[in-house]
């Protein structure tokens, strides 16, 4: 399987029946769940339409916030009722009739005037209901957007992939370059340890020779990293695993490079030796690029 953007943007379209076609868009961005907004260029409410559509989307999508914006466009004239209130046309006449105004002859009032007062006369269209065969077809045309959408998110996918691995090659060569050096680096503490106790108790302070070595010995196998460095390389080794295992691995991903700074941290923490800070500084924003391209994988 391979691997898959979040981020990504597809577009189908066409006929739903002789009364309807449609014109469907999604666009995805990032986010931890599978998160739908669906849109319509209907006014009324289209329970089936926002149903069909998200089942679609659920089918083919892990993660990512989605948003799918469904056009429906009417290929016959829309269907429309107009209402006439006759009792109020005709209380509305009998009213102006009545007037006795200056300059004011209300038996002279046309029907005209009549229908143009506000609510006497409405134009209501016609629900646009999808019939069952219309559902189908438009759950047909979101599938193809869907998999236009998916076919991005894979390239994607793959471009990430490759620099994920870039990146992590930066932070296995610092672990080989560390791993042979790090008895050097124990000695280094020990004796640092050792001359710093004798400075510290003096010549005449009666503190046995032997009982300074066993100190310093103590006090460098503290700072003994060869558990960091195999967590490391297993932490690194089943990162990989996961990579080329492909599919929704993202938020694994994740979580395994926390686990990878922890190790490098708790390697810093235990060996200040000259040159390991300056490397681990490279390994750390190698790290960093990783879990930033994971992050947008599904």
């Amino acid at each position: 399987m391979t691997l898959t953007s979040m981020t990504g943007f597809g577009r189908a379209q066409g006929e739903l029946s002789s009364r309807f076609a449609a014109s469907v868009v999604i666009r995805s961005v990032n986010s931890k769940y599978l998160d739908v907004v669906v849109r319509t260029s209907v006014r009324d409410e289209v329970p089936e339409l926002e149903a069909a559509v998200r089942a679609v989307v659920a089918g083919g999508l892990e993660r990512g916030r989605v948003t799918v914006q469904v056009d429906l466009q009417q290929t016959v004239p829309q269907t429309v009722r107009v209402v006439v209130n006759a009792d109020a046309v005709a209380s509305a006449g009998e009213q102006l009739a009545a007037l006795s105004l200056p300059g004011c002859v209300g038996s002279g009032v046309g029907l005209g005037e009549l229908l143009a007062i506000p609510g006497l006369v409405t134009v209501e269209s016609v629900a646009s209901q999808l019939e069952p065969v219309e559902v189908e077809a438009l759950a047909e045309v979101t599938a193809r957007a869907v998999a236009a959408l998916a076919s991005m998110r894979r390239e994607e996918g793959a471009v990430l992939e490759g620099h994920v691995r870039n990146d992590l090659a930066v932070i296995r060569g610092f672990v080989d370059w560390f791993e042979p050096q790090s008895g050097k680096f124990r000695s280094l503490v020990f004796d640092r340890l050792r001359d710093r106790l004798a400075e510290l108790t003096g010549q005449g302070s009666g503190l046995d020779p032997d009982r300074q070595v066993q100190e310093a010995a103590l006090l460098a196998d503290r700072a003994d990293v060869t558990e960091e460095v195999v967590r490391l390389r297993s932490h690194l080794a089943g990162f990989v695993d996961r990579l080329d295992g492909g599919g929704a691995v993202g938020r694994t991903l994740d979580f395994m490079c926390q686990e990878i700074l922890r190790e490098l941290n708790t390697l810093g923490s235990k060996c200040r030796e000259v040159g390991v800070a300056e490397r681990l500084v490279d390994a750390k924003a190698a790290l960093e690029r990783v879990r930033e391209q994971v992050q947008n994988l599904e």
